[in-house]
């Protein structure tokens, strides 16, 4: 639940920034009235092969290789030897109360600004992000002054179009203050909940670590993405930057791992084991990667390993939106929900991703905003399929421990069973015979007995006939299989019961009603089959106290079993005590020994079949006999011995 709230909280501080976001990164075509945006300045192209970065560039600018630019005519694409661009601004009439200048986007990776050979601001970095700002106030005498602005470029970029505003300086410091802090927000909030999911992985079962980590791993590498790309970042911790624009390098090379991984974890191995393959590949391939980069950071500086480092994790990210693309399409076709998630989230996060990029190598001043929207609803899918999987073992787990439940009631009536089987076996032929002699000679004694001796030795029979036939019901379990195998017509055995049944359930006042199909078949002992029915049916007519009673015997094919239901409106019996039936000695009658429904379980095992209760106190019981159906008999067909 707590999880669920920090991701919901997580989620709206997502939107709630990016809305802020796009407001605060779109240009100010219609400016405030505080407010005026520069729209033409006049720029040339230095050229410094080697020197390290000065202010003092300024002053060696050519007065002769100044060009125009404004709204109308953008300035060129860089020089092909340019190493720094100067720009001068004519500062109009500043009418403000205190004035400034917000250098709100310009780009390199050192930065100075002077007013009429002042030096107001100077910023150098010695790690490769161009992207800057700052706020400068500016004396009410500037007014026609012109500001000199010196950009020591990076490398890579081409398009160098600034963003420059007037107004009033607090007026513009709110703004100020706050641009870029929303990413930051962002990022750090992903990095926290991966970091707080993480403090989770102690109590998670083994086979789940791998998929809760690789999902963690990927929310921790887009949030560091998001966090490293906010200029705020390097503005307000500049001299912390290089271990920033790292940890931005390692986040873009274990994404692709980590995404690999989860994939594996939730779609499977993928058509012939593509998925798996590619992760088993990509692994080492990571490792080669870092550990140029690595080098390239430590041990060869001078050395440039990007095309190194830049080529495999191109082509590696490309193989892998294919592999992975197609994977959950396929996997969605077929109708796996995970798989539609996915498909979904990462198809809405690639497509506006490679929108944005189109846009930006088009012109390099873009700021991406967009793809962050798409991440949000890849994150969303990726954790509805993280959910989905933790709720799929939930409900795995409980249906194991039901069954493991069942399987070890079964196990310890089945020991029960084979014990009473042997004690069954081994003295059940040795007391009958004695019995039956010493019923005889009792018998012969009292024919000649009167009075209370002849009841009393009457008594003594009936109770050595009881202990036969608990003794008979004992050999039952010593000798469980059907000898005589054969094909049964389940409606006739049933009737046959009716009619040998129905004298007991009349003297209860207890309607007897059988509804059967037709032609149902099964292998087994008419016997024996008997013998079961019957016991669940005097039970049923036992467990019924009412004048108005009904047992209702039902009988269907369903597939490739036949179904008997034995139904009564009877007393029924509790929860706790319906497991126990058919367990040794277990009976709810004064009088019972427990032994009938063991006598009927393993006749039902022996035909290969299974027996289950359900019971309502006060409402009534029904016992399910399920049994393997055969074929249909044709006519004329006798009935076939095993």
């Amino acid at each position: 639940m707590r999880a669920t709230l920090l991701l919901i909280t997580s989620i709206a501080v997502l939107i709630i920034c990016s809305v802020y976001q796009i407001r605060q990164v779109s240009p100010d075509k219609n400016p405030q009235e505080f407010t005026s945006v520069i729209e033409n300045w006049d720029y040339q192209w230095l050229s410094k092969p080697g020197k390290p970065f000065h202010p003092s560039w300024i002053a060696e600018a050519d007065p002769g290789k100044w060009q125009h630019a404004d709204r109308n005519q953008p300035m060129s694409k860089r020089a092909a030897t340019a190493d720094a661009l100067l720009l001068r601004i004519t500062l109009p009439s500043l009418e403000w109360n205190t004035p400034s200048i917000w250098l709100k986007r310009v780009y390199g990776t050192a930065v100075s600004v002077s007013l009429e050979d002042k030096l107001l601001y100077n910023m150098a970095r010695s790690y490769p992000y161009d992207v800057n700002y700052a706020l400068l106030p500016l004396p009410q005498s500037a007014s026609g002054s012109h500001l000199m602005v010196l950009l020591y470029l990076s490398e890579e970029r081409q398009s160098l179009e600034p963003e420059i505003i007037l107004g009033d300086y607090n007026q513009l410091q709110p703004q100020y203050e706050r641009y870029g802090l929303i990413e930051l927000i962002m990022g750090g909030s992903f990095m926290l909940i991966a970091l707080i999911m993480m403090t989770c992985l102690l109590l998670l079962q083994r086979e789940q670590i791998m998929m809760w980590l690789s999902l963690c791993l990927i929310i921790l590498c887009l949030g560091e993405i998001i966090l490293a790309y906010s200029p705020a970042l390097y503005h307000h911790f500049y001299a912390y930057g290089k271990p920033f624009l790292d940890l931005f390098d390692l986040a873009l090379f274990l994404i692709t791992p980590a995404l690999a991984v989860f994939f594996e974890r939730t779609l499977g191995a993928g058509f012939y084991g593509i998925i798996r393959k590619f992760r088993i590949v990509l692994l080492p391939v990571t490792v080669i990667v870092i550990v140029l980069w690595a080098l390239g950071k430590t041990v060869f500086p001078s050395i440039n390993l990007s095309l190194l480092q830049v080529v495999p994790l191109t082509v590696i990210a490309a193989v892998q939106f294919l592999i992975l693309t197609a994977h959950a399409i396929g996997y969605a076709w077929k109708g796996n929900r995970d798989a539609i998630l996915i498909s979904v989230g990462y198809s809405i996060f690639v497509s506006v991703f490679i929108c944005e990029i189109i846009i930006y190598f088009k012109d390099e001043t873009y700021h991406l905003i967009y793809w962050k929207w798409g991440m949000l609803v890849f994150i969303v899918a990726l954790i509805a399929v993280m959910g989905r999987q933790l709720s799929h073992n939930h409900e795995q787990l409980i249906k194991y421990s039901r069954e493991l439940e069942v399987f070890n009631r079964e196990i310890q009536r089945s020991e029960k069973m084979e014990l009473i089987s042997h004690l069954a076996a081994s003295i059940a032929h040795e007391v009958r015979n004695p019995l039956q002699v010493t019923r005889g000679f009792i018998q012969l004694v009292g024919e000649k007995a009167e009075g209370k001796e002849r009841q009393f030795l009457q008594m003594a029979v009936q109770e050595l006939d009881r202990a036969s036939s608990i003794i008979t019901e004992f050999l039952t379990f010593a000798k469980p299989e059907l000898d005589d195998l054969k094909t049964l017509n389940i409606s006739e055995e049933l009737y046959q019961i009716q009619d040998i049944i129905s004298p007991l359930a009349a003297m209860q006042s207890t309607k007897l009603v059988v509804i059967t199909e037709p032609e149902l078949y099964v292998l087994g002992s008419a016997e024996k089959l008997k013998q079961a029915i019957i016991n669940m049916i005097k039970n049923s007519l036992e467990a019924i106290n009412n004048a108005h009673g009904t047992v209702s015997i039902h009988a269907n094919r369903d597939q490739n079993a036949i179904i008997i239901r034995i139904i009564d409106n009877g007393e029924g019996i509790e929860p706790e005590k319906l497991d126990k039936l058919g367990e040794p000695y277990f009976t709810n009658k004064s009088k019972g020994t427990g032994l009938g429904l063991m006598v009927t379980f393993r006749i039902i095992e022996a035909m290969e079949g299974t027996i289950r209760f359900s019971s309502t106190k006060d409402v009534g019981t029904e016992a399910v006999v399920r049994l393997p159906a055969l074929p249909k008999e044709q006519p004329g067909n006798p009935d076939t011995d095993k």
